[in-house]
């Protein structure tokens, strides 16, 4: 409906607008008016009688051998129509009394009546067939406008993606269609089904046909939560929901089908269900009476308000009446329980069939075969149906091409023939709409095909002068009445053409509905006042409406909700004068209060006035009395200018028949709804009919004014119905929602509330909700957002109240009633009236200083102009100030610098709507005259703008036409901002990639951080730049005066790799760099300022700016340089041979063509070039589509190696006669010796002719290098090598297994090497200021690498992006110089020698760690180690031994089983000892081979007994891999702890589970699970069923549960079925358990792209079969993890934890998950946990989850603990115990320098010898410890 606000007065001094000339309205004079009233009050029936048989088609079965549809044709005075079978034209002769009806009206048992009784009629025949039938096939009957929007189109004023007519015999047909479907499924006339889509073709579609065969629908907003639509489906009865997979809204997709449908249906069960389940479960369990009987009575209260509800508010009912219970104990309750649930789970099956409509192409839908059915593929075979009885009938027809090219009346007659318009009762029920009440239950307001179409046709006539042909556009849902009412039936039965727009008017900007006007000369508009209200906010919005034309419109009418004078007034202004103002509601059907068209006598004015129809019989009454016993008061007309309520006297045809109810007797008899079916009528007579004494008056409940000249304003509502934005709520049902939290969450802190419509400057009303806290509590912001998303579950985004306010007490009667309507006049600021009567009379004083303190803070926040808000941009409007001149005179005018951000984390992606907005973002800014500068930046440290949404891309683009508006509008965005009259600053604050650096391009001026990267790496994705890098980067360069413009543009685009900020400062496309003291935007906003204060002068902005704008027009011509020079360029050439080796021949080629085109011909025809090949680019399934998904797969082809800048072996020698490179060896005196730029490095590097990193043997691939030598940033230092560590960090690095090192940056070369012995050569300015250490220093390098800066870092450095220096890193110690971190630096421990205190750091620290800080080991305790005679294994030993342990050690030969005990070691075990040499496998996978294994290693188990006394090892440390590691577990004494840090012969781990099993709750504490941690929890695995099981209780799986809650972790289950989790969300367990994922669901969801393995899928050997090995880790990870971990992680996401890591995961022993679990628990501190018994089963995990990223597998009798290289403080703490003699460092093995990859070979190949391995550098000799000695070394030498 539509109201106005604060208009009492009658104001003839406003203007008059004049009348534009009516054609088809026959109200033009207030005579007319008159005569119409008069006709009406004498004989209703009669006046609407006429009306409907003009209006309508009748159909007559007395006429012909079918009958015919007939009307009256008032102009000839005579009847006409046509056959009901063949369409031909019939004129019959007829009585002259002749009527369609009995009776025009049957006021028999008013209220309800009845209009035209007998008459046969049929909606769709008068809104489709007959318009067809009078030979308008061809006309549109509709236009279909998507909500995509390319900004580019139509010379920059933007136009929709998707754009389209359906004619008036195509609509037919797709009507026939489904109609048809419909049939097949088994729908008869009179079933009922749910329509819940978006805007779009296919709604009208199923609509008409519902209507077609007399089926009854209720259309559902498409907005309204899934709770709501699932208490619609079931009320209505409906056997069949309609939906789409997808719909648009702001060019992102809205998942309808699996955000409301599924979860409607799958999610609630109806009321009378749920106690019938309970009632049959409770039978079953051979209760006592009064359990029974409060069982069921806790049951019937949950459900008593709703009607449908989740399962888990039964058992909420079911757990408070078990709670009540005396003396039941938890196992009989846990019984009960359970037996309940699963009753409830087994409900049966909602509805019959849910119709998917594609509409927006989402993949992996997720999809019930047995109920799920395609629209398409149900309308594709009624299509075939179709045209067999058309061909039957004698019609030629094999397509659907041949069938439209009929004549018309053919056409009609063809379809026909199958599916003829069902004629029905005047009466029938068409549809019914559900509105809110204020009791807080919805109600069905019915409809029906004879009175309600002819009303709405007629009201189209008098109000907007519709005549055929016409273009209208009502902004509206079909869900809403307005959408039924106009957009649909209205608009379809007078033959105006009606435009279905699936988005927002006001997307992209408010222009959009301007320009839909404009493009399809729409002739009337019919919307809401919320959007016009959206475009007054703000006044460019006004500007973007202005750039189109409206001089099509002949009239546009506010609808649904308050309007005012002043909207009133601006719609006049800016989109038509005649602007009227129409009231209605859902009940009304139509239009009951309006202005006539072409009517002088009633006036329009901007004063939200309105008329009622003569038809109307309007009035306002007030009350004259106190209601009586049955709520009735005494009317009493109201006078003049008095407020009262609004109320119709007389019945009229489309007002609505009743509420939908007794469905019971809902019968249908031949063609009609048996008599005795009336509905809910009780409710229906209660609710409209009684409000006044001994009258009848139909009474909406809203308030209404009259004026002397018969017009009226409207007020808003008289009861507790909110109007929110044209969207009615009852106030009671937000409560209600609300006061939900206090059943789903037993400690809410919610005690009362009240909500009330508040005045809103968009929505006309806002619920403001004031709550009561409980006693002693308060709203905290958790509580809040609970709250919200409690609202936004149960009643939708729009009943969201706009704030919480807090009292300590409402307005109460000494009866207790509270008095709402106290509240909403305080609200209003209207009088509260009496207080006398109240308890608490205090409590409106504090009402009233919270409500004025809530509406302060609402006028300060929109009276800010500072910030201006996008969904992907913030606006920052910053006042400047300007100083006075030096004369003192006056300063000049404040002005402002506008700081755009782009705030689309997590990179700031340029995606399809980002885009759209960025347009109207620019034009808001260039408009403001305020603003003198422009500033843009990234949201967050990380990017400034990442390019575009690469899934977007892949997943939603499939055509050119798809494509291209990404490019348009990015070009036409990047173009105004280069063509901007005002500066326009990139501050760029972090990654600038692809888009982002062509955004930065276009800016006039950049500005970045010094560690910002830039890039075009779109090469890498098989595509080109497509937002105008191939065009303004050479054009920037050459401006830049670099010497070869073309050829670096090339170089970077066809390299793709990423440059840093000195990099692009140095080739001039970057104009500033931040310092360490200025932030990058505090940078920019200081160079806008001193521009601002002298446009003119010779400031960096303003000499760039002034360059920018005369180079744009120089850019139109050809570049200077020759195209065809830079491409015979030898880089180019190199590029492009690379291209072609690995596939990309076809992206380099587009690539020239586009640079090609605009440097030869210009930036403009450039622009358009590469826009064409971008979006060529995409949709060929060889480019973008492959090169997109392998990115995504991590299968891209490499990039090229940068162009090689190293000095070649022919400048060595000059090199090193300079000092600019030092030979390997020389003497270095820190201080003294200048740092070199070059030196010498051991690498693997990058193939320089494909760019694939060179992996493979160190023998072979492994090489020396010259790379440039580091400077320090402020944490860091640079010291010269003396001697580095040789170790498997290295090997791992040289062979790539199990990852590369070039992962982790884009260098072509990957120095080795983990720590070392050196001398600080340069400090940082931190490091230096610190004072720990000095240039100069002899120093032992540690490996680790962490951020610093990360508050983890104060927990365990390892935890803050931990790296290991050499691997991890991009560069290592087996160079003279490196780079290393503060913390890196120790001094070396006393009376080592050099070359051991350059050996020992990594391998004796990671065993450090292992016992003292993972294993935290014991004096007296049993160690087993593997590979105890060398390397790590080897100190782990001799170390353990030292501090009082008894050591066993795994060796591989008898001598070294004889070494070990000579270092320590209390005894060995052989692994090639012939009596178990065959024992150390791989655990197999059945029952029986695995008891086997074990009994093959009971021998191993007797000899480590005989070596200790007859114990187990209390600790093993494990490093030797896949073989040993499940032996080394089985040494495991009970209770005892296994760490391991490595796996030298393989990563696939095994072992066989320990007997013993621990509560839950006890293995919680085990594992210090804390409360708001995040917890994992598989249910419904058994050993008896695995993963497939099914069984749905799971009795450790819910003690579980219980443990968790009553820990305080956020859980989140996941099962291996759809009924388990529907079982255990139906448990009633809340907010402790935040989700339920089934991998059931995923499995279907991904399909083919997800594998749910029953253990860790083998693994290829990583050293002969490598590529194969990482690919399969891949293929883990791609099709297991990522689909896994993204259903959990969504669940699980925080500020803290953003990808949703579990801290903990409960595994079950019943299954083999451990794999996943390993990789998915949080990486440092998370904990896998079992506490069942485990003997018996396999286990696998892939080795490196767990020990690289140190995680721990908790078990009731033994633990798994994954450990590390040791972290800085450990160093420390190792270095002092070397000093004290607890630890000893092993002589080391020095391998010369040159031999360092036959060092590494030998590693690789297991033949090395001794603990510790180091290669020298610079040591003149062994056995040096000083630094003195060195340097006396040194200067002996020369």
């Amino acid at each position: 409906m539509s109201s106005s606000n604060n208009n009492n007065s009658f104001d003839t001094a406003l203007p008059v607008v004049q009348p534009p000339t009516a054609r088809i309205n026959p109200l033009t004079t207030r005579e007319a008016w008159n005569e119409a009233r008069r006709a009406c009050l004498e004989d209703p029936g009669a006046y609407h009688g006429d009306i409907a048989r003009r209006e309508l088609h009748w159909f007559e079965a007395t006429l012909g051998i079918h009958g015919a549809w007939l009307t009256w044709n008032p102009e000839e005075s005579r009847w006409q129509g046509f056959d009901a079978r063949s369409g031909e034209p019939v004129a019959p002769t007829l009585a002259a009394n002749y009527s369609p009806w009995r009776a025009a009206l049957d006021s028999s048992e008013a209220p309800f009546y009845r209009w035209f009784r007998g008459a046969l009629t049929n909606a769709c025949f008068n809104e489709v067939d007959r318009h067809v039938l009078a030979g308008c096939g061809s006309e549109a009957a509709l236009w279909f406008e998507g909500d995509r929007w390319d900004q580019s189109a139509d010379g920059g004023r933007g136009g929709p993606v998707v754009s389209y007519s359906v004619s008036r015999k195509q609509l037919l047909l797709e009507v026939a269609r489904c109609a048809l479907a419909l049939r097949q499924l088994g729908l008869k006339t009179g079933d009922r089904i749910a329509i819940n889509m978006p805007n779009i073709p296919e709604q009208v579609y199923w609509t008409e046909a519902c209507k077609r065969i007399g089926i009854v629908y209720t259309p559902v907003f498409g907005g309204f939560s899934d709770k709501t639509l699932s208490d619609r489906i079931h009320n209505a009865g409906a056997r069949i929901v309609i939906t789409a997979d997808g719909g648009y809204r702001n060019a992102q997709i809205v998942a309808f089908k699996e955000a409301y449908t599924d979860p409607a249906l799958d999610g609630y069960v109806p009321a009378e269900v749920a106690v019938a389940a309970v009632e049959q479960a409770v039978g079953t369990l051979a209760l006592p009476d009064a359990q029974s009987a409060a069982i069921l009575q806790g049951a019937r209260a949950a459900v008593s308000a709703e009607i449908t509800l989740e399962r888990s508010d039964v058992m909420r009912g079911v757990g408070r009446a078990l709670e009540g219970i005396p003396g039941l104990s938890s196992a009989e309750a846990s019984r009960i329980r359970t037996a309940i649930a699963s009753a409830l789970v087994a409900t049966p099956p909602r509805v019959d069939t849910v119709i998917v409509v594609r509409h927006a192409a989402q993949p992996d839908l997720l999809w019930r075969a047995e109920r799920d059915r395609w629209g398409h593929e149900l309308t594709d075979a009624a299509m075939g149906e179709i045209l067999a009885n058309a061909r039957r009938a004698g019609f030629r027809v094999e397509s659907e091409q041949q069938l439209l090219q009929l004549s018309d009346r053919e056409f009609v007659a063809a379809i026909w023939a199958t599916i003829p318009p069902e004629p029905l009762d005047a009466e029938f029920p068409l549809f019914f709409i559900y509105t809110s009440g204020s009791t807080g239950k919805p109600k069905g307001v019915v409809h029906v095909h004879g009175g309600y179409v002819s009303g709405v046709a007629h009201t189209m006539r008098v109000a907007f002068d519709a005549r055929a042909g016409d273009v209208m556009y009502v902004v509206a849902d079909p869900g809403w009445i307005t959408g039924q009412s106009y957009m649909i039936c209205g608009a379809l039965a007078t033959r105006v053409t009606t435009v279905i727009a699936e988005g927002a008017p006001v997307f992209p900007s408010a222009g959009r509905f301007a320009s839909i006007i404009e493009r399809l000369k729409v002739n009337i508009f019919k919307a809401g006042v919320t959007f016009l209200k959206t475009v007054m906010t703000d006044p460019q919005s006004a500007l973007d409406v202005r750039a189109y034309s409206r001089d099509s419109l002949r009239v546009a009418t506010f609808c649904a909700e308050p309007t005012s004078p002043v909207v009133q007034q601006f719609g006049m202004e800016l989109v038509t004068p005649w602007y009227i103002n129409s009231y209605w509601a859902t009940e009304h059907g139509g239009i009951v209060w309006t202005h006539l068209f072409g009517n002088a006598d009633f006036p329009l004015r901007a004063d939200a006035h309105t008329y009622p129809l003569p038809w109307i019989i309007g009035d306002v009454w007030v009350p004259d009395s106190e209601p009586d016993s049955n709520g009735t008061v005494v009317a009493r007309s109201a006078d003049i200018g008095e407020k009262g309520e609004i109320v119709i006297a007389a019945p009229y045809p489309y007002l609505c028949r009743t509420i939908w109810g007794d469905e019971a007797n809902f019968r249908i008899e031949g063609r009609s709804v048996a008599r005795a079916w009336r509905g809910d009528f009780e409710r229906y007579r209660k609710t409209y009919w009684t409000r006044w004494k001994d009258k009848t008056a139909y009474t909406q409940g809203d308030f209404a004014v009259k004026y002397p000249d018969g017009g009226f304003s409207l007020h808003g509502r008289s009861d507790d119905v909110i109007n929110v934005s044209g969207h009615r709520l009852g106030t009671e049902e937000i409560e209600g929602a609300i006061l939900r939290d206090k059943q789903i969450n037993p400690d809410s802190p919610v005690g009362n509330v009240i909500v009330v419509g508040a005045p809103h400057a968009q929505k006309g009303l806002t619920p403001l909700a004031f709550v009561k806290p409980a006693p002693g509590r308060k709203l905290s912001a958790e509580d809040r957002r609970r709250l919200i998303e409690t609202v936004r579950q149960e009643k939708g985004q729009v009943a969201i109240p706009e704030d919480f306010v807090e009292v300590s007490q409402f307005p109460e009667t000494r009866s207790g009633k509270y008095m709402r309507r106290m509240v909403r006049a305080l609200v209003e600021g209207t009088d509260v009236g009496d207080t006398s009567t109240l308890r608490n009379p205090e409590s409106i004083d504090e009402l009233r200083r919270a409500i004025d303190e809530w509406q302060t803070r609402q006028r300060v926040a929109d009276e800010q102009q500072l910030f201006e808000d996008f969904r992907y941009f913030r606006i920052h409007y910053h006042a400047i100030g300007l100083k006075a001149s030096p004369r003192g005179k006056a300063a000049k005018l404040p002005a402002r610098i506008a700081l755009v951000t782009v705030t689309n984390p997590p990179v700031n992606a340029l995606n399809e709507r980002a885009l759209d907005e960025l347009n109207i973002v620019i034009d808001h800014v260039a408009r403001r005259e305020d603003v003198r500068a422009v500033v843009f930046t990234g949201q967050g440290t990380a990017a400034f703008v990442a390019g575009a949404d690469i899934r977007q891309l892949l997943e939603d683009v499939h055509s050119l036409d798809d494509a291209l508006p990404l490019p348009n509008n990015a070009h036409l965005a990047f173009r105004k901002i280069e063509t901007m009259a005002k500066p326009c600053i990139a501050a760029i604050n972090g990654v600038a990639l692809g888009g982002g650096m062509e955004f930065a391009m276009a800016c006039h001026v950049r500005v970045a951080e010094p560690l910002a990267t830039f890039g075009q790496p779109e090469v890498r994705l098989n595509l080109l730049p497509g937002y105008g890098g191939t065009q303004r980067l050479p054009r920037l360069l050459e401006q830049a005066g670099h010497a070869q413009p073309l050829v670096r543009a090339l170089e970077i685009i066809l390299g793709g790799r990423t440059l840093s900020a000195d990099e692009v400062a140095a080739d001039g496309l970057v104009h500033a760099l931040a310092s360490d003291s200025e932030d990058v935007v505090q940078l920019a906003t200081r160079l806008a300022a001193e521009f601002v204060a002298a446009p003119k002068g010779r400031s960096l902005v303003a000499r760039t700016f002034a360059a920018r704008r005369t180079a744009n027009e120089a850019w139109q011509s050809a570049g200077n340089a020759s195209f065809t020079a830079a491409l015979d360029d030898t880089e180019v050439q190199r590029l492009l041979a690379q291209a072609r080796e690995v596939g990309r021949a076809a992206t380099a080629d587009r690539i020239l063509d586009a640079v090609r085109t605009g440097w030869n011909a210009g930036v403009g025809a450039g622009l358009a070039r590469e826009a064409q090949l971008f979006a060529e680019a995409i949709v060929d399934p060889a480019g973008g589509k492959a090169g997109i998904r392998a990115f995504i797969d991590k299968q891209s082809a490499p990039l090229p190696t940068r162009r090689d800048t190293t000095p070649v072996a022919d400048q060595v020698p000059e090199l090193l006669a300079r000092g600019e490179l030092l030979p390997v060896g020389a003497p270095f005196f820190p201080g003294l010796t200048p740092i070199p730029a070059w030196q010498y490095g051991h690498a693997v590097v990058r193939n320089p002719a494909t760019g694939a990193p060179a992996h493979g043997l160190p023998k072979d691939f492994e090489r020396e290098i010259l790379v440039p030598v580091p400077t320090p940033g402020p944490n860091e230092a640079v010291v010269y090598v003396l001697a580095s560590e040789v170790n498997f960090n290295d090997i791992w690095a040289i062979t790539g297994i199990p990852v590369s090192p070039f992962e982790n940056h884009d260098l072509d070369y990957q120095v080795t090497g983990s720590g070392g012995v050196a001398l600080i050569a340069a400090l940082g300015s931190e490091v230096k200021r610190e004072g720990r250490v000095k240039v100069g220093d002899l120093v032992t390098v540690y490996s680790g690498q962490s951020d610093l800066l990360s508050p983890l870092a104060a927990r365990d450095p390892m935890y803050a992006g931990f790296s290991i220096q050499g691997y991890e890193t991009d560069t290592g110690s087996h160079q003279q110089f490196l780079l290393v971190q503060g913390p890196q630096l120790h001094t070396v421990p006393p009376d080592l020698t050099l070359e051991a205190a350059g050996s020992y750091v990594l391998n004796l620290g990671t065993v450090v760690r292992a016992l003292f800080t993972t294993l935290q080991i014991e004096s007296g305790k049993t160690l087993f180690v593997e590979g105890a005679a060398t390397g790590t294994g080897f100190e782990a030993m001799k170390s353990a031994s030292r501090n009082g342990l008894t050591t066993i050690g795994l060796v591989s030969s008898a001598d070294r089983a004889a070494f070990i005990a000579t270092q320590g070691a209390a005894g060995a075990i052989n692994r090639k000892d012939p009596r178990w040499a065959k024992a150390y496998t791989l655990v197999p996978k059945s029952p029986e081979a695995i008891a086997q294994w074990e009994r093959e290693g009971e021998p191993i188990l007797e000899a480590m007994r005989s070596q200790t006394g007859g114990r187990l090892a209390d600790y093993v440390v494990s490093h030797a891999g896949q073989e040993s590691f499940p032996r080394s577990f089985q040494l495991l004494a009970e209770h005892g702890t296994l760490t391991f840090y490595g796996a030298t012969s393989g990563y696939w781990f095994s072992f066989v589970g320990k007997r013993g099993a621990v509560a839950p709750e006890e293995m919680l504490r085990r594992a210090r699970l804390r409360a708001g941690e995040a917890v994992l929890l598989y249910y419904g695995v058994t050993r008896s069923g695995g993963v497939g099981s099914g069984e749905l209780l799971d009795r450790v799986g819910l003690e579980a549960i219980e443990a968790v809650r009553a820990a305080g972790g956020r859980l989140v289950v996941a099962t291996a079925s759809d009924a388990q989790r529907e079982f255990v969300q139906s448990l009633g367990f809340g907010d402790a358990v935040r989700g339920v994922v089934s991998i059931e669901e995923i499995r279907r969801k991904e399909g083919a792209d997800f594998d749910w393995p029953d253990s860790l899928p083998g693994m290829p050997d990583a050293k002969r079969e490598t590529s194969k090995f990482k690919e399969a880790v891949r293929q883990f990870q791609e099709r297991t993890m990522k689909p896994f971990g993204g259903a959990i992680g969504r669940w699980l996401r925080s500020a803290d934890n953003p990808r949703g890591y579990p801290d903990l995961i409960i595994e079950r022993a019943g299954h083999d998950a451990l794999a996943a679990s390993t990789s998915l628990v949080k990486p440092f501190t998370g904990r896998v946990v079992y506490c069942e018994d485990m003997s018996g089963h396999r286990y696998t995990f892939y080795a490196p989850q767990v020990w690289m990223r140190q995680r721990r597998i908790l078990m009731p009798t033994a633990t798994i603990a994954g450990t590390h290289l040791c972290n800085a403080f450990e160093v420390a703490r190792m270095n002092d115990m070397i000093a004290a003699g607890q630890l000893e460092v092993s002589p080391p093995t020095v391998v010369p320098w040159e031999q360092l990859p036959a060092a590494h070979q030998s590693m690789w190949d297991n033949t090395h010898a001794g603990a510790n391995y180091v290669v020298n550098h610079a040591l003149p000799r062994t056995g040096l410890r000083t630094r003195d000695e060195l340097f006396q070394e040194w200067g002996a030498s020369k």
